[in-house]
């Protein structure tokens, strides 16, 4: 682990990178060779991407530095961003982690097309779980994307690629998709910042479903103003300065700490935890009790409804004996099977009474927090066992229930464990507060460096 930044971009967080090419200190080409250096040298050992376009990244950077030189910069000038491989990019293969599945869009998906248009340079698709239908990125179908702090273990998922292509400084920012805690599950796993806004906010179009009731597309950086950049590009986001917000953002501000997800967590998860919750409480934060009402019925009934909406994608190819899934997303796909048509208006509407409960009892917080992941990045070896069930579990148990309501949430870095595996703190607003929200965890980025630590490059897994 290395928390120094020296004079590779590629170690610099988004904002960073990007103030510098816009007052001149490095240029578009700098960061390019640095993204692309990033790649070369990690990519062998994790398994980030399952494509990237070097010679469209260089044309990129070419139009970036042309729009510098004409002083009319763009707003994402000086940003390599790398794409989830379930989001459409024209000309680009899309492949959704499958082995046997791919298509080459003629269109960009709505949320691309908008960073395109805001000057991001285009690196690459990113790795995910198959069909992003699981939350480890081990994807027994295709390609496992690795832990860049310890390449034995997962990197999560299903974004997981979208993750590490950012943890290990190929990009300074990626999409990813978020069904039951896919962006912050990865970012909290791999030491980077991962944001899900709140459902309905970034459009769909253009992306492969999962769970239409359910999936988010959201964003993963090394911080939450790097997040808070990119979101503020995407379609129909205000675009906002994070330099002009304030420091004490906490000052005032009414914390539900959920107890019960630190009491299912890991003792080192907890210990992170409540070092960034005493912090918080620096700041000026007052603390208080929070909790999730009905916390597994609601995670449960929503299961159903993504197992029956994600069967009903996939139910032709389902039923083809020559399409070869993955083992797990398999299994799961025909539990979708079996799900009726009545059960599932009976969960949809359970659902909706549920969601309505948990957001009444976080009414009148300015957020509630807790640990993202209860426990530290799994060894891939114990997600394809039988323990891997368990597994799956446990790194969705405290992410899901914000996709029951549709909330805001953000995962962001709050430390290391003995073993040196980066630990998340997950904070969630009211439905809509998604700027307020950002606007916190910059906060608290600005007085911790959690954030600034790096993983160091290991050798290739035997």
């Amino acid at each position: 682990m290395t928390t120094e930044r020296p004079g590779d971009p590629s170690q610099w967080s988004l904002e960073e990178i990007q103030d510098a090419v816009v007052a001149g200190r490095v240029t578009p080409y700098d960061v390019v060779d640095a993204s692309l250096r990033a790649l070369q040298d990690w990519e062998p050992v994790v398994g980030a991407f399952t494509s990237w376009d070097e010679a469209r990244l260089n044309s990129n950077s070419a139009d970036t530095a042309e729009r510098l030189r004409r002083s009319a910069p763009a707003p994402l000038d000086g940003v390599v961003l790398a794409v989830k491989d379930n989001i459409q990019v024209a000309g680009r293969p899309l492949t959704a982690g499958s082995s046997w599945w791919q298509v080459t869009p003629a269109v960009n998906a709505e949320c691309w097309q908008a960073l395109e248009e805001a000057g991001a340079m285009y690196l690459g698709q990113t790795n995910l779980h198959e069909f992003a239908f699981g939350a480890t990125t081990v994807n027994l179908a295709a390609q496992t994307t690795r832990n860049p702090w310890d390449v034995e273990r997962a990197a999560g998922g299903s974004s997981g690629g979208s993750a590490v292509a950012v943890a290990i400084g190929a990009c300074g920012a990626a999409l990813g998709t978020d069904t039951g805690g896919s962006v912050r599950i990865p970012a909290a796993l791999t030491g980077v910042t991962g944001f899900k806004p709140t459902y309905g906010r970034i459009p769909l179009t253009g992306v492969v479903p999962l769970s239409p009731s359910c999936d988010h597309v959201g964003v993963l950086s090394r911080t939450a103003a790097g997040c808070a950049r990119v979101f503020g590009n995407l379609p129909g986001q205000r675009r906002c300065d994070t330099g002009t917000w304030p420091d004490r953002t906490f000052a005032g501000r009414r914390i539900g700490v959920l107890t019960a997800h630190l009491n299912r967590s890991e003792p080192e998860v907890v210990a992170a935890v409540q070092r960034a919750l005493t912090m918080l409480e620096e700041l000026g934060a007052e603390l208080e009790e929070a909790t999730v009402p009905n916390e597994h019925e609601a995670n449960a009934v929503t299961s159903t409804m993504v197992r029956f909406e994600a069967a009903q994608v996939h139910r032709k190819w389902l039923r083809d004996p020559a399409v070869r899934y993955g083992a797990d997303v398999r299994g799961r796909l025909e539990e979708g099977l079996s799900i009726s048509a009545d059960r599932y208006r009976e969960a949809r509407e359970r659902r909706g009474e549920l969601a309505a409960a948990i957001l009444d009892a976080h009414h009148g917080f300015d957020a509630v927090a807790g640990p993202t992941v209860p426990i530290t990045a799994p060894t891939i070896s114990s997600c394809v066992q039988a323990a891997g069930a368990a597994v799956q579990s446990a790194l969705l148990s405290n992410t899901y229930c914000y996709n029951v309501t549709g909330q805001p949430a953000i995962s962001v870095p709050c430390g290391l464990t003995s073993e040196g595996l980066p630990v998340g703190l997950q904070l969630a607003a009211g439905l809509g507060h998604d700027d307020s929200l950002v606007e916190l965890g910059v906060a608290l980025q600005r007085v911790t460096r959690w954030h600034n630590a790096r993983p160091v490059l290991q050798r290739s897994p035997a």
